[in-house]
């Protein structure tokens, strides 16, 4: 299988996201970037308050990468914030799911150790 393939068919992906984070994602315009050997896009929700004065959102960046040996991997990053703060354990940044035979599976919590997501503290 290839990225292209596996790109083609995100929006099963991504209900199933939706489904595993209870929220509705959309996708942000615009953040889409697709190649030969990887595809990625940021999606977006924002929940109604679970608790008074408190709105829980969730950022995640999709990323479908082909690896050696020539598999494609489903990957999520998923970010959560409250009331516009990003929240998570200490020392972590976000938790990484792994689409694995047609459902979303948690792997782990994650820093980050590149600042790939500098700026991503707060949402405007």
């Amino acid at each position: 299988m290839q990225v292209a393939d596996v790109w083609s068919s995100r929006e099963v992906c991504l209900l199933a996201l939706s489904d595993f984070l209870g929220a509705t994602l959309q996708l942000v315009q615009g953040s889409e970037r697709v190649g030969n050997d990887a595809a990625s896009a940021t999606v977006r929700d924002s929940m109604s308050p679970s608790r008074p004065g408190g709105v829980i959102e969730h950022v995640v960046h999709l990323q479908v990468a082909q690896v050696e040996g020539g598999e494609v991997e489903v990957w999520a990053l998923v970010f959560f914030f409250v009331e516009k703060r990003r929240v998570a354990p200490a020392g972590q940044c976000f938790l990484t799911l792994q689409w694995e035979k047609g459902r979303w599976n948690s792997r782990r919590w994650e820093a980050d150790v590149y600042g790939e997501w500098t700026g991503l503290e707060t949402l405007d």
